[in-house]
């Protein structure tokens, strides 16, 4: 489940980057394929995408809660999603 919600995530920024997207602003908790999985999963998956440097982005924080966001795809994410 962690990798199919990593590939919408990078294909949704790659699809941005080339100007393609059908949500260029959407928020990532609300795209329609994301809509049933539960927040705290999306969230460790896109922290996952940040740590592991296939985004550029981060995690801002207000009180107890955690508010994530991600600018754009790093080299490294662009070729895993060229690849794919």
């Amino acid at each position: 489940m962690d990798k199919q919600i990593r590939k919408i995530i990078l294909v949704e920024y790659y699809k941005r980057s080339k100007g393609i997207s059908k949500n260029p602003k959407m928020h990532i908790y609300n795209f329609p394929q994301l809509k049933k999985i539960n927040n705290k999963i999306i969230f460790q998956n896109i922290k996952y995408l940040i740590d592991e440097n296939l985004v550029r982005g981060g995690i801002d924080e207000e009180g107890d809660q955690s508010f994530p966001w991600i600018t754009r795809l790093t080299p490294e994410g662009i070729k895993l999603v060229e690849l794919k």
